[in-house]
């Protein structure tokens, strides 16, 4: 995108700010992982950082987890305008139960928009460790709960949900939809 994504505009909210407000409803901690601390300083929350540069994703949930307060943590790109909290509490059903519970639909996985258990973290440092960086790299070494498309059709507007912004095109389709 060429452009830090958590501050694109719909109906003049920022990505993040349309985010936080939905986290905030869910949850009783919300913590941001951004390398760029000072740009989420407006938002009052703990903001975690990346103890190493360039691992992707995989360190901030890493961080993430290591920082929560809570053992089981909902992990979700800045980049997906429109979380639906029913969608999330959903979600949430499995944990503690499993290490990882992550949607699957036919587009794939969305490790992007799943829940993570604090017993993940030694596999995960492994992963980092060995520069298996892909966030789904892990999942073989826990228990995972693949939540099918299947069970997630009774949420209205299911792709809507976990649509998110990678390119301008889809900037662009989100704001003719």
């Amino acid at each position: 995108m060429k452009k830090d994504k958590a501050f694109l505009e719909i109906d003049g909210q920022t990505l993040a700010e349309r985010s936080l407000k939905v986290l905030d409803t869910v949850f009783s901690e919300v913590i941001i992982s951004s390398n760029n601390p000072e740009r989420f300083a407006c938002f009052e929350l703990p903001i975690i950082q990346d103890e190493i540069p360039d691992q992707g994703p995989l360190e901030g949930l890493y961080q993430g987890l290591k920082a929560a307060t809570y053992d089981e943590v909902f992990f979700v790109a800045c980049d997906m305008p429109f979380l639906k909290i029913d969608l999330i509490n959903y979600l949430s059903k499995w944990i503690p139960e499993y290490d990882v519970v992550v949607p699957k639909l036919r587009s794939g996985l969305h490790p992007l928009h799943a829940f993570y258990h604090r017993r993940c973290l030694p596999t995960i440092k492994k992963n980092l460790e060995t520069g298996r960086l892909k966030v789904i790299d892990f999942y073989p070494n826990c228990s995972v709960k693949y939540v099918e498309e299947s069970e997630l059709e009774i949420f209205s507007d299911l792709m809507n949900a976990f649509c998110n912004v990678n390119t301008p095109r889809d900037w662009a389709d989100i704001h003719k939809g």
